[in-house]
């Protein structure tokens, strides 16, 4: 996390082209190179409420929901950061605003070191700042509220570079708006508010993942609780726990003729009541928005997706890569219609092929060539073949499932710092358990193989079920309790993948030909891990993380059977550790 200071940080997203007041001095504040936020200079400042220095925070489309949940309304932010929202809401005079800050150490900046600098709004009375991964904080909160706003952090930019585009978001999944809808009051309003892409994309998508989220819960008309304006540079969605009212419409439209911005979509509009501040060529974002709704009354969503020029579905837990939306066989249309193409093809996109490519080439290079160079023996073909499809299924297996769980539970541990450190512990833990219980098994290694496998094979199909359900009744519980039971869900899984691996070298040392293979079936169970921890995520991004789970379990079973006739060796007492 940096603060930056500079006379260029003037942090207002899509800021009304009406407002004639000043922005006051800020600090840029930059989490993880790219999540920019802005704190706001009121040094000084106590009555914040009368104080015109923060009237521009009233002047940005994301404070449209504080303007429909009527005075004194009840507030939560998911992304609070600098303060933007919370200045906003202050503003505009709202009775309680929590705030759900990711960046435990943005909460420490705000309520310390820059506590006089921002004018004390993390330490104000009526405001409550609560840190951890927004979904599984608000899971625990009893609390409803009025607005729940999730903040727009990053620059217009960030959204299309590097792994941005690939990496995992579930604030934007159906999940997530159902559990933002739980915990609405009965009038109360989601707000959420994004940069204004063009051709549109995210608002297109954040319109499909409310459809379908509604259309889950048991909404019967879910197209008449949304409302869509636009800026010149942001766009913002609400999401309304009743239908919206025709006094809500018209608050809709003076808000946006006070601020110059348009209206996108809200129950019964007309064509000729979007584009009229900010005029493009056609009235492109309501066209897309209308024929989205059109399409999900006449229930011809699929139609609807599938001839879209982007990928705009509805996102879920399962595949969360909301800003992932481009279809791999446009990429000649678009590169070929238009000299910017860079931005609409993401370059994350490029980069984690280029990735797969590189671990290739540098696996072969560092992993077979010295083997090669040392010119190790090489096994007759008959024995040699099977013991490298049972080497290479066991790397392929492992790394799928070891780097898809790392993303699955990144939604659970809150981030994916602790996914990380905390799975790839958990697995490496529990597999040495079973690397060191398989010593045990000294003779029918096949038919050891054959409960093994299989067994693991079960557990993961039954947790294609069971996580889900899992995840969405402990969510609420302390970090502590979750990573006991990310342990004890991966015990068993760990245990078992612990074993194939020692027990197979000690199959092949049984053989004739085995000493010499043995070199080779290190260097193929290698090279096959890393072209699993990228493919993991190849395959998650394109199919989801079950796809991956049923993979690995295809991959583990294929490696069994590869072996299955080998012929069983007489008893080899055990001499070591081999994993």
């Amino acid at each position: 996390m940096e603060v930056v200071e500079s006379e260029g940080v003037k942090y207002a997203p899509g800021l009304s082209l009406n407002f004639s007041g000043e922005i006051p001095e800020q600090l840029g504040l930059v989490t993880d190179g790219d999540g920019l936020s802005a704190i706001t200079r009121l040094e000084g400042k106590n009555d914040l409420e009368g104080l015109k220095k923060i009237e521009f925070s009233d002047y940005i489309s994301s404070t449209l929901g504080f303007h429909i949940i009527g005075d004194k309304g009840k507030v939560l932010i998911i992304g609070p950061g600098g303060g933007l929202d919370i200045l906003g809401g202050i503003y505009n005079e709202a009775e309680e605003i929590w705030g759900i800050e990711m960046n435990p150490n943005v909460k420490i900046l705000l309520q310390n070191n820059y506590s006089d600098y921002s004018g004390n709004i993390y330490n104000r009375e009526g405001i409550k700042i609560l840190t951890g991964e927004g979904r599984s904080v608000l899971k625990g909160l009893e609390q409803k509220f009025d607005l729940v706003q999730i903040s727009l952090i990053g620059s217009s930019n960030t959204a299309s570079g590097g792994f941005y585009s690939i990496s995992e978001n579930y604030l934007y999944t159906v999940e997530a708006f159902m559990d933002f809808w739980q915990h609405l009051s009965d009038g109360g309003k989601l707000g959420i508010t994004r940069w204004l892409k063009f051709p549109p994309r995210e608002i297109v998508r954040l319109c499909s993942i409310s459809l379908e989220a509604l259309s889950r819960i048991g909404i019967e008309k879910p197209e008449n609780h949304l409302a869509i304006i636009r800026s010149w540079g942001t766009s913002t969605l609400i999401l309304s726990k009743k239908e919206i009212r025709e006094e809500e419409v018209r608050a809709i439209k003076d808000f946006c003729d006070e601020r110059n911005f348009d209206t996108v979509y809200f129950p019964g509009i007309k064509e000729e009541e979007a584009n009229i501040n900010h005029v493009l060529e056609q009235s492109y974002y309501y066209q897309e928005i209308d024929q989205l709704v059109n399409s999900f009354k006449e229930n011809k969503l699929k139609d609807f997706y599938d001839s879209y020029f982007f990928n705009v579905s509805a996102v879920t837990d399962n595949q969360p890569y909301f800003f992932y939306t481009l279809k791999w066989e446009n990429i000649p249309k678009i590169i070929k219609s238009t000299a910017n193409w860079q931005p609409l093809i993401e370059w994350g996109n490029l980069i984690i092929f280029a990735t797969f490519l590189q671990g290739i080439i540098f696996s072969i290079i560092f992993i077979f060539l010295p083997l090669i160079l040392k010119r190790f023996p090489v096994s007759k073909r008959k024995v040699k073949i099977p013991f490298l499809l049972y080497f290479a299924s066991l790397g392929l297996g492992y790394m799928l499932l070891e780097i898809s769980f790392i993303q699955k539970f990144i939604l659970y541990l809150t981030n994916p710092a602790y996914s990380t450190s905390i799975i790839i512990f958990s697995f490496l833990f529990f597999s040495g358990l079973g690397s060191f219980y398989s010593k045990k098994i000294e003779r029918n290694y096949i038919g050891s193989l054959k409960i093994i496998i299989l067994s693991l094979c079960a557990i993961l199909l039954s947790y294609q079920i069971v996580l889900p359900y899992v995840f969405s009744v402990t969510l609420k519980y302390s970090l502590l309790f979750r990573i006991l039971i990310t342990l004890i869900i991966i015990s068993p899984l760990g245990f078992l993948m612990g074993m194939p691996f020692p027990l197979g070298i000690r199959l092949v040392n049984s053989t004739e030909q085995g000493k010499g293979l043995i070199p080779w079936l290190w260097a193929t169970n290698s090279f096959c891990s890393i072209i699993a921890s990228i493919s993991a995520v190849i395959i998650a991004l394109f199919f989801g993380f079950k796809v991956v789970a049923i993979s690995a379990a295809l991959v583990y079973l294929f490696g069994f059977l590869s072996i299955l006739g080998k012929r069983e060796p007489s008893p080899v007492p055990y001499r070591g550790k081999y994993s």
